[in-house]
C-alpha cells in the first residue's frame, strides 16, 4: 500500500506542479475505487483535494459535482480532513437534493439527475425524477444554485489564485499535518 510519506520523500519542494503530478501518477493505478484500494487512507484523501481543488480552479463546484460524479462521494470527508466544516456542511446541503440511491457514476442516470437539478427547462428520461411537481423541482434548483453559489463564495478566498500558496494551502496544512 503506498503511503503519503513514501510519494514525497524525495519531493523537495511541494507546489502545485509536485502536485499535479503525483495525482496523474495516482490516477495511473486505475479508478477511484482502485486508487482507494490501492493507497493509505492519507495519501487518499490528498488524492481527492489536490483533484477537487484542481477542477475547482477550472470550472468550480457544478463542474466537480456534475462531470466527476466519482469524487462526489469522497468530498466530505476531505473537506473534514482539511479543516474545512463549513464548505463540508454547505456542500453536503446540495448534495442532500439528489435523490436517495443516486449511484455517483456518469452514466445516463446520474446524468439526468444533475441536469434535473440545473434547470427545470431540462429534459429528463427517469420516471423517478417526473414524478416530482414542477413546483418542487423549481424549489429544489433554487436552492442547489442558491448553495453552490454560497458554496463558490466560501471557496474562492481559500482556493482561488489570491489564497494563500496560490490556493493549495489546504493541502500543504494536511501534507504537514500527516508526515
Amino acid at each position: 500500500m503506498l503511503t503519503l510519506g513514501e510519494c514525497f520523500k524525495d519531493i523537495k519542494q511541494i507546489d502545485e506542479t509536485s502536485l499535479a503530478k503525483l495525482s496523474g501518477q495516482l490516477w495511473e493505478l486505475g479508478t477511484v475505487q482502485q486508487i482507494k484500494e490501492k493507497v493509505s487512507h492519507e495519501l487518499f484523501i490528498l488524492h481527492i483535494g489536490i483533484n477537487v481543488i484542481g477542477i475547482w480552479k477550472s470550472d468550480g463546484w457544478w463542474s466537480i459535482i456534475s462531470e466527476y460524479a466519482e469524487l462526489v462521494p469522497f468530498i466530505p470527508d476531505t473537506l473534514k480532513a482539511f479543516g474545512l466544516l463549513d464548505l463540508k456542511a454547505t456542500f453536503e446541503k446540495i448534495i442532500s437534493y439528489f435523490p436517495e440511491n443516486t449511484v455517483y457514476i456518469n452514466d445516463e442516470n446520474y446524468c439526468d439527475t444533475v441536469n434535473f437539478l440545473q434547470n427545470t427547462w431540462f429534459k429528463v428520461s427517469s420516471e423517478k425524477l417526473n414524478v416530482i411537481s414542477l413546483e418542487k423541482r423549481k424549489e429544489m434548483v433554487k436552492s442547489v444554485h442558491r448553495y453552490l453559489e454560497e458554496l463558490e463564495q466560501m471557496t474562492e478566498p481559500l482556493w482561488g489564485y489570491s489564497g494563500e500558496n496560490n490556493g493549495w494551502k489546504n493541502v500543504l496544512d494536511y501534507i504537514s499535518a500527516c508526515q
